[in-house]
C-alpha cells in the first residue's frame, strides 16, 4: 500500500508549479490591495493575513487537492495439468512396459515438490474420459496410473475429443499456464488446427503458456484381447454346450492362437485357431475359436478362457447356471404335425430331457407311453414340469380350471411356457383371456395368424439380446445358411418388457421372450425348424429348441433363488450407461427396505478396488444407473438387502472402446504442429518439462482510491473561518 498528495483537477504534473504561483499571487494581491498599511497596528496585520490565506486557499481548493492511496494485491497464478483419459492412454508402450498414463504420475512426482502454493495453484483435470471429462483429480489418484490396472481404471474414455475438451477446460478454468499430457491421438471432435486458431490471441508470451508432455510411440504395439465369450448361460448338466470365443489381436508374431477353456477346477482343454489378418498391421484383426464344453456339476459354474500368443495372454471368466436335473417337458398340441413330431422324436433321443406328450384331437389322449394317462394340468401336476409347450391350440381345448392352474404355475411357480402356434391360428383365441396375458407379443385374429404360415420364406438371425443372454449360438454353421423357414406368425408388436431373440431378414420378430411373475415365456413364431435336420441332423435342434426350453425353465427349480442381480447390458464399453437391477424371481419374495451391491473385479483385475453402488426402489425390486467402469470382468454381489443366500449373483464384462483400440498409435507430428501454432513446446520427459516450466505465475492487481480534500466540510469550514476572522477583525476595529 502507498499514498501520495496530488491535485486532482490539474491534468499534468508540470501545471502544479503554476497552481502554487497562482496561490502565492492571490495571497500577495490580497495583502497589498486591502487593509491598512503593514506598519499599522497588529490587528491590521492579522486581518490582512487572514484574507491573504483565504484567497490562497481558494486557489488551491480549485486545483483539487487530494490524497491518492494505491493498494497492490499479489495472487498465485493458475497452472492446469490436463491429462488425457482416453482408453489409448492405457496402452503399455512406455519404458519397461509402463502404460502411457504413467507419464502423468511421473509429472506429479517431479512437479509437486517444486510448486510454491503462494506463487502457483495447480489443478489436475482429466479430459477425454467420457462422462467424467473435465473432472478434477487429486495428485494421489494419478500416482496410481503407474500400473496397468491403475491406468485401466483411469483411462476409460471411449473416444479422444482432445481439442474440444481442452477448449472447455481453458474456458472454465482460465489458466495462466497449461500442461497437456497426451498421446495426441484424436478420434472425435475438432482437430488441433481448429484449437490453434481459437487460441491464437491467447497463445505466446502475452497469453496462455502451453507445454505438452508427449507420451506413447508410433510403433505398432502388440495387443491381444478377448472381446466376448458366447455360450448358453442356462446350460444343461452333462450336455455338450457350444462356446464361441471372439478375439482381437495386433502385431503378434506368426503362428496360431492357443485357446484354453476350463470349467471350474476341472482339467482344461486347449485348441489352436489361426490369426486373422488386416491390410494395416496397426489395425486390430479378429479371430474366432469354437469349441464345446460339458458341465459335469450342478449349480453355478465358472468358465475361464485364456488366449495366448507371442508371449502375450488374455483371460476372461463368465458364470453359467447349470441345471441340477433333467429337463421335464409337457408337450400339448392339437394333432401330430411335422414340427411337434420332430421335437418329440428328437427329445426322446435326448438323455437330458423327460418328455410327456398329449394331443387334443377329438379328445385328449397321451401320445406315447410316457407320462400319466390323464391330461396332467392340475396344480400338483404342473409343479413337476419345468416347461410347457403350447402348440397349435385354442382355449376351447381346455377347461377353465386347467387354464387357471397353468397361469398360476407360470406366475407363482416359475414354470416356463413356450408358445408354438401353427397354421390354424388357434393360438389367437387366447387373446383377451387372463392366460393370454402370458403372450409376449400382440396377435391378430386366427385367420391372419394362420395365413402367416403360408407366406414367403424366412431366414433366421440372432439379435443382440440373444447374444447378450448367450442364446442361439449356432456353432460351425450360421443360422442364415440353414434351410429357409417357409412361414412365420405375423406379430403385431412386442409387449412392454419383451425381448426379441431372433428375427428374419426383414427384421420381423420370430422368437420373443418375456418374464411374467416368477416364470418366463418364449414365443416361437415358426413351425418348420424340422427342415434343418436334412442338412445338420439334431445339432441345431438342440441349439435352438433345447436352449430356449432351458432358458424358459430356468426359474423352475427346487432351490431357486428369490432374487436375481443382473446388468443390462451384460457387455459394455467403459463409460457407457449400465442399468443394475435386483429383481425378485418369486411373488412371495420378501422385499427389504434397502439394497446395496458391489462390483468386485475378478481375474487379472482382482487387485482393483471394488465399487459400492446403493440401489433405489424400482417397482418390486431395486435398480441403479451407473457409468461402466474400466475394462475387465466384474462380479455383481449383494452386500446389503435380501438374504445373500437367496440372491443369484451376476457378472459384467467391460471391453475396451473400439475406436480407441482400433489404432492407438501416438501422433507426435500433430502435437508438434499444434505447439508451433500456439507458441508451445513439446517435451518427452516430465523432468525436462518442469525444468522449463514457469512456476512463478503470480499476478499483481492494483487498486487506486482518490480521497479529495477540496470537497470536504473541513475545507469549507477553514475557508469560511479565514474570511470571517478577516471581516470580524476589520469591523470591530473600524479598519478600512
Amino acid at each position: 500500500m502507498g499514498a501520495d498528495f496530488i491535485f486532482a483537477h490539474v491534468g499534468r504534473p508540470w501545471l502544479v508549479p503554476l497552481v502554487l504561483v497562482a496561490a502565492v499571487a492571490a495571497a500577495w494581491w490580497g495583502w497589498r490591495r486591502y487593509g491598512p498599511p503593514p506598519g499599522s497596528r497588529l490587528t491590521g496585520i492579522f486581518a490582512r493575513s487572514c484574507r491573504s490565506a483565504g484567497l490562497a486557499l481558494l486557489v488551491l481548493l480549485a486545483a483539487g487537492p487530494a490524497l491518492r492511496t494505491t493498494t497492490t494485491t499479489v495472487t498465485p497464478g493458475s497452472l492446469v495439468i490436463a491429462v488425457d483419459g482416453s482408453a489409448s492412454m492405457a496402452v503399455t508402450d512406455g519404458p519397461a512396459g509402463a502404460p502411457r498414463l504413467a507419464s502423468a504420475a511421473e509429472l506429479v512426482e517431479v512437479l509437486t515438490p517444486q510448486v510454491d502454493p503462494s506463487r502457483s495453484s495447480v489443478t489436475y483435470s482429466m479430459i477425454c474420459s467420457g462422462a467424467d471429462s473435465g473432472r478434477e483429480l487429486l495428485p494421489t489418484t494419478l500416482l496410481n496410473a503407474r500400473t496397468v490396472s491403475g491406468a485401466q481404471a483411469l483411462a476409460i474414455g471411449p473416444t479422444s475429443p482432445i481439442a474440444d475438451d481442452l477448449e472447455r477446460v481453458v474456458t472454465q478454468l482460465k489458466p495462466d499456464a497449461l500442461v497437456v499430457v497426451t498421446d495426441g491421438r484424436i478420434t472425435d471432435g475438432a482437430s488441433f488446427s481448429n484449437l490453434a486458431e481459437a487460441w491464437h490471441s491467447r497463445a505466446g508470451r502475452a497469453g496462455l503458456r502451453l507445454a505438452i508432455l508427449a507420451t506413447g510411440t508410433a510403433a505398432v504395439v502388440p495387443d491381444l484381447a478377448i472381446d466376448e465369450i458366447v455360450l448358453n448361460r442356462e446350460a444343461a448338466l452333462n450336455e455338450r454346450e457350444p462356446v464361441a470365443v471372439h478375439v482381437s489381436h495386433r502385431g503378434l508374431p506368426a503362428g496360431p492362437l492357443q485357446v484354453t477353456v476350463q470349467v471350474d477346477d476341472e482339467p482344461p482343454t486347449t485348441s489352436e485357431v489361426a490369426q486373422g489378418h488386416t491390410t494395416d498391421p496397426a489395425v486390430m484383426a479378429t479371430s474366432e475359436a469354437r469349441t464345446e464344453v460339458v458341465f459335469s456339476r450342478e449349480g453355478p459354474a465358472r468358465l475361464t478362457v485364456t488366449v495366448e500368443a507371442g508371449g502375450r495372454s488374455a483371460k476372461q471368466t463368465v458364470t453359467v447356471a447349470v441345471r441340477e436335473r433333467k429337463l421335464t417337458i409337457l408337450l400339448l398340441d392339437q394333432r401330430p404335425r411335422y414340427e411337434v413330431r420332430y421335437l418329440r422324436e428328437a427329445f426322446k433321443r435326448d438323455k437330458t430331457v423327460t418328455l410327456h406328450s398329449y394331443l387334443a384331437e377329438n379328445r385328449w389322449r397321451r401320445w406315447g407311453n410316457d407320462g400319466p394317462e390323464r391330461l396332467p394340468l392340475t396344480t400338483a401336476d404342473l409343479a413337476t414340469y419345468d416347461v410347457v409347450i403350447l402348440g397349435d391350440l385354442g382355449p376351447d381345448a381346455f377347461r377353465a380350471a386347467d387354464l387357471t392352474a397353468l397361469d398360476n404355475a407360470v406366475r407363482k411357480g416359475g414354470t416356463g411356457i413356450v408358445w408354438l402356434p401353427g397354421e390354424t391360428g388357434a393360438t389367437a383365441g387366447f387373446v383377451g383371456q387372463k392366460i393370454g396375458e402370458l403372450l409376449p407379443v400382440e396377435l391378430s385374429d386366427a385367420t391372419t395368424l394362420g395365413r402367416g404360415y403360408l407366406g414367403t420364406p424366412h431366414t433366421l438371425s440372432r439379435t443382440a439380446a440373444a447374444k447378450r443372454l448367450g442364446l442361439l449360438e449356432p456353432g460351425e454353421t450360421e443360422w442364415d445358411q440353414l434351410a429357409k423357414l417357409l412361414g412365420a406368425a405375423p406379430v403385431g408388436a412386442v409387449k412392454l418388457g419383451g425381448e426379441i431373440l431372433a428375427q428374419d431378414q426383414d427384421g420381423k420378430p420370430l422368437v420373443v421372450t418375456r418374464a411374467f411373475g416368477a416364470g418366463r415365456v418364449v414365443f416361437i413364431g415358426v413351425d418348420d425348424t424340422w427342415r434343418w435336420r436334412r442338412e445338420v441332423g439334431d445339432r441345431f435342434l438342440h441349439r435352438f429348441h433345447s436352449q430356449l426350453l432351458r432358458f424358459a425353465a430356468a426359474n423352475h427349480r427346487g432351490d431357486r433363488r428369490a432374487w436375481r442381480l443382473s446388468s443390462s447390458p451384460r457387455r459394455a464399453a467403459p463409460g457407457e450407461p449400465l442399468l443394475l437391477s435386483l429383481a425378485p424371481l418369486r411373488s412371495d419374495a420378501e422385499i427389504p427396505d434397502k439394497a446395496v451391491i458391489r462390483l468386485a473385479p475378478s481375474g487379472e483385475l482382482a487387485a482393483r478396488r471394488e465399487i459400492i453402488v446403493p440401489l433405489v426402489r424400482d417397482g418390486d425390486g431395486f435398480a441403479a444407473r451407473i457409468a461402466a467402469p474400466g475394462p475387465g470382468s466384474w462380479d455383481l454381489q449383494v452386500v446389503a438387502g435380501p438374504d445373500l443366500t437367496a440372491v443369484e449373483d451376476g457378472d459384467l464384462l467391460i471391453v475396451p472402446p473400439g475406436a480407441e483400440r482400433r489404432d492407438p498409435r501416438a501422433d507426435r507430428a500433430a502435437l508438434d504442429a499444434w505447439a508451433a501454432a500456439c507458441g508451445g513446446v513439446v517435451y518427452d520427459s516430465a523432468a525436462e518439462l518442469v525444468a522449463h516450466l514457469p512456476l512463478d505465475l503470480r499476478r499483481s492487481t492494483s487498486h487506486t482510491a482518490v480521497g479529495g480534500l477540496w470537497d470536504t466540510p473541513w475545507a469549507l469550514a477553514l475557508a469560511v473561518l479565514l474570511f470571517s476572522l478577516d471581516w470580524a477583525t476589520r469591523r470591530r476595529n473600524r479598519l478600512p
